[in-house]
């Protein structure tokens, strides 16, 4: 059983909370009311806006460009205030020139200090790699000459590239770039929680001191289920401690934004779309079967609002979340096509990992197959690790021997036909808080 250390920073300024939204995948479908859908999922766990993450513009993959339009369409129809911004990731100058043009006027498009803000995702000078960037300060002078100032704030790769940097880093990149920068993404995903928090307070100390504003990064978990070469690796993120852990580096840093990495990348697990099943709307993703991230959304909002409101939310109720893998570890699969999850952090477990924020003492009891355990739990946040078993995963807590709330979890299979390293997560609640009866007036 983990505690949580509570700190409560107040917030200096107003802050953003971003989403990373991977163009390439439309979660609902490539509709204006599936975009609608994902702006009101996003706005309601705190979430400002999306950077869009686009990957071609002008060419046969025009569908980038189809589904910007579309996207931009949502969130102007739906005119709640929801933001648009652009990630680079093509190399292209021409394009990029035309993409900013074409959606910069537009009324959902994030601006800050009076000027467009534009990301990326590399796309820089890296000599040891023998990359060579885009000429961005070409790029940034032509927009600015049309009409359309842009505020500059990049994810750039270190040199050598790392993708756990620290504050040299960080150092490096803006005095090389600082001319060009007006601020810094670091986008962590492939790492643990505490090395991601870690070079996220490190970047954060190297920006501030430059004067910039920094883009921080949050991560709910990691399986490089496309990299068959680094052995598809997987990081354990230890279900809600790892979201956590991250979120109480970010309100003790209070960097000035956070992008979260990422709303709907499906294909390394990083997603905290409420999706059921984005294998309905892409057929490519129904193999291995992609399980609802819903649980890292909504665990987030509470961390969102306190990081913008420098106030740790009160327990009104008791909260239930659950993460968990659906095949053990070892589990050998029987698709002699599918390449082994060979790459996996020491720190892996055969494990349910609950996080509960509980108004009172209360009593937790799991059934994980034909397992049954218990724990007496405090009031406050508590995080609870239960080895788990084949079979059906149910949930339940208990105050004086009355039931609270209730979550049943998919079945655990020990038998698989494909390696599922994408977690699984759901959540539960128990009733809110009854309304205090209106007093007579005079009274």
């Amino acid at each position: 059983m983990l505690s949580f250390a509570e700190r409560s920073p107040a917030a200096a300024s107003p802050r953003y909370v971003f989403a990373h939204y991977m163009v390439c995948f439309a979660t609902y479908g490539e509709t204006v009311d599936g975009y609608k859908r994902e702006i009101r999922e996003a706005q309601a766990a705190g979430i400002d806006g999306f950077a869009l993450n686009v990957g071609a513009w002008d060419d046969v993959q025009s569908y980038y460009k189809r589904r910007v339009s579309l996207m931009y369409d949502a969130a102007e129809q739906l005119g709640t205030g929801f933001k648009l911004f652009f990630s680079v990731d093509f190399m292209d100058p021409t394009n990029i020139v035309n993409m900013v043009e074409s959606f910069g006027n537009r009324s959902c498009t994030f601006r800050h200090q009076g000027k467009i803000v534009l990301s990326s995702y590399g796309k820089n000078d890296v000599p040891s790699m023998g990359w060579t960037g885009l000429d961005w300060p070409n790029v940034i002078e032509l927009l600015r000459g049309n009409g359309y100032p842009i505020f500059f704030i990049p994810y750039f790769f270190s040199d050598p590239v790392r993708e756990l940097p620290g504050y040299s880093n960080g150092e490096s990149i803006l005095s090389k770039y600082g001319d060009l920068l007006d601020g810094l993404f670091y986008f962590g995903a492939a790492g643990l929680p505490p090395q991601l928090a870690g070079s996220n307070s490190e970047y954060n100390r190297a920006v501030q001191l430059a004067g910039k504003t920094f883009m921080a990064s949050v991560a709910p978990a990691y399986w490089g289920m496309k990299q068959p070469s680094l052995g598809r690796r997987y990081y354990e993120f230890d279900g809600g401690e790892g979201l956590a852990l991250q979120w109480s580096a970010i309100i003790t840093n209070q960097p000035d934004w956070v992008e979260i990495c990422t709303w709907n990348d499906f294909n390394e697990s990083t997603y905290v779309s409420p999706v059921d099943d984005p294998g309905l709307y892409f057929s490519e993703l129904q193999t291995p079967h992609r399980h609802t991230h819903k649980g890292y959304l909504e665990l987030s909002k509470r961390f969102i609002s306190w990081y913008k409101t420098g106030q740790n939310p009160s327990v009104l109720r008791d909260e239930l979340f659950y993460f968990y893998r659906t095949h053990p570890r070892g589990a050998v699969a029987t698709s002699t096509n599918d390449v082994p999850v060979s790459n996996q952090t020491a720190n892996t477990e055969d494990s349910l990992y609950l996080t509960m924020f509980l108004k009172a003492p209360t009593q937790l009891e799991v059934i994980s197959g034909t397992t049954r355990t218990t724990n007496s739990l405090p009031a406050g946040m508590t995080h609870v690790r239960t080895p788990f078993s084949a079979g059906p995963q149910t949930m339940t807590l208990r105050r004086g021997g009355v039931e609270l709330l209730s979550a049943r979890g998919p079945d655990i299979v020990a038998v698989i036909q494909n390696y599922n390293f994408f977690l699984t997560t759901g959540f539960a609640y128990g009733r809110p808080p009854a309304p205090q009866n209106a007093r007579p007036v005079g009274q």
